[in-house]
């Protein structure tokens, strides 16, 4: 029986003690960290196609190293609010990539987890601002000048 990481369509994640941008950012990293690892699982089962390896890095490189409370700024109304915004798009993105799964469609599946790593690495750079993130793009052309290898 397949479990569902995530909350059916509609159902919003967000953390219930979102009062703290830090637990925001969490939600946000761990939604990553779940649908990464559901392209992953996906991908290992022989639907993995050679250009999804830089999604799988951009991922990696959001959610790597873990962020941790004491890096994260103390919020403002303002930077709250933003998150939380941030957070809502991205959980429309999350919906689409479950939908992607229903429907076997790994390109899309793809491009909706790209769109999920923009969002929590906004939320992590907002949060965080000792990190500085790669774009996917920048991803993408380290792995194609590697010669898009593993």
């Amino acid at each position: 029986m397949k479990k569902d990481l995530c909350p059916p369509s509609g159902a919003s994640s967000l953390p219930s003690s979102s009062g703290d941008c830090f637990d925001l950012l969490l939600a946000a990293c761990w939604r990553l960290s779940q649908l990464r690892y559901v392209f992953l699982v996906w991908a290992e089962k022989g639907n993995m196609n050679p250009n999804f390896e830089p999604v799988l890095r951009f991922c990696s490189a959001i959610i790597s190293p873990w962020p941790k409370r004491e890096a994260c700024l103390p919020p403002s109304p303002e930077m709250l609010k933003k998150e939380k915004e941030m957070f809502a798009s991205m959980e429309r993105h999350v919906s689409s990539f479950r939908h992607a799964e229903r429907e076997a469609d790994a390109s899309l599946m793809a491009d909706e987890l790209v769109q999920v790593a923009d969002f929590a690495s906004a939320i992590r750079e907002l949060c965080d601002p000792g990190f500085s993130p790669a774009s996917f793009l920048d991803v993408k052309a380290a792995w194609a000048a590697e010669g898009g290898k593993g």
